[in-house]
């Protein structure tokens, strides 16, 4: 008896499978198919037509971008650079600005001189009225006052003159006595010549000459036998130096310049005495460098100073 029961009951359950599966499958078809569209509303009869909608507006355009503007072609890159070069020294920079900076001796602005011209010692003549059994030789020293003038770069002239003169008297016990007088005259030439000239210094070489006079009379001596006499010395000079002339623009003074030089000469000179009717002399001449005895000559003779205008 189970078992008929059993495949009944097996029987309905596959026929209600059966049912769910095809109620189920018409269900998912249904709803694939598309609804059918509304019919259009009718309009009552009469009613006025209907006016038709409005058609719809194009949609309005899309801006179009700026046109890009046309790009610059680039520039080339720039060469490379070049290694730096050591700094110029500060010496040689100095030495460079110098070098291009106008000379001291402005002979288009500056081209007159005036000044010191060195002393030169002037004969007076033969002693022979003093207690000494030698004559004497005697000499004066006088200061020469010189203008220059630049003809041209190269080429300029020098011309000085130096006069001295002396005299008094002596008192003793109510006794006067005149002291001897005694002149002296000096004239000096040369042509300056400016060889080098660097800034605040020229180099240069003066050929020269130069003629001193001197006279000076004596009285009666109380050596016995030496009466009264009138002395006289004459001297010619002629001869080149060579040395510079330093300006003093360095410090602010260009117009001012002191020239020292050395070189050689011709000389010649004469002492004379007239005495009683009498005429003695003594004479030299000679080839000498213009520094003889001591270093510091150079000092008296051979050293100028001017002022330029």
């Amino acid at each position: 008896m189970s078992r008929p029961t059993t495949c009944r009951t097996a029987r309905l359950l596959v026929g209600a499978l059966s049912v769910i599966a095809t109620i189920a499958w018409s269900s998912v078809s249904r709803a694939q198919v598309p609804a059918p569209a509304a019919p259009a509303a009718t309009a009552p009869a009469g009613a006025p037509p209907t006016a038709p909608a409005a058609p719809t507006p194009p949609p309005a355009p899309t801006p179009q971008a700026a046109p890009t503007p046309p790009t610059a072609p680039l520039a080339p890159p720039p060469p490379a650079a070049e290694p730096a070069s050591p700094a110029t020294p500060p010496v040689a920079a100095v030495v460079a600005s110098e070098a291009s900076a106008p000379s001291d001796l402005d002979t288009e602005a500056r081209p007159w001189a005036i000044g010191y011209s060195g002393l030169s010692q002037v004969p007076l003549g033969l002693d022979q009225t003093t207690s000494s059994s030698m004559a004497q030789l005697v000499d004066s020293t006088v200061p020469a006052i010189g203008v220059r003038y630049w003809a041209s770069p190269l080429i300029g002239i020098d011309v000085a003159i130096g006069f001295a003169w002396s005299g008094g008297s002596i008192d003793t016990n109510g006794t006067t006595s005149d002291k001897d007088k005694a002149v002296g005259l000096l004239v000096q030439g040369g042509v300056p010549l400016a060889l080098a000239t660097y800034r605040h210094i020229s180099f240069q070489a003066i050929p020269y000459f130069a003629i001193a006079h001197g006279q000076t009379s004596r009285g009666v001596s109380t050596f016995p036998g030496n009466p009264g006499a009138d002395l006289s010395g004459t001297r010619v000079e002629a001869g080149a130096r060579g040395g510079f002339e330093v300006f003093f623009g360095f410090i602010g003074l260009p117009q001012l310049a002191l020239s020292a030089t050395v070189g050689f000469r011709f000389e010649y000179r004469k002492y004379s005495a007239s005495a009683a009717g009498l005429t003695n002399s003594d004479t030299t001449y000679g080839v000498s460098t213009t520094v003889q005895n001591s270093p510091w000559d150079i000092f008296t003779g051979n050293v100028a100073a001017r002022y330029y205008f």
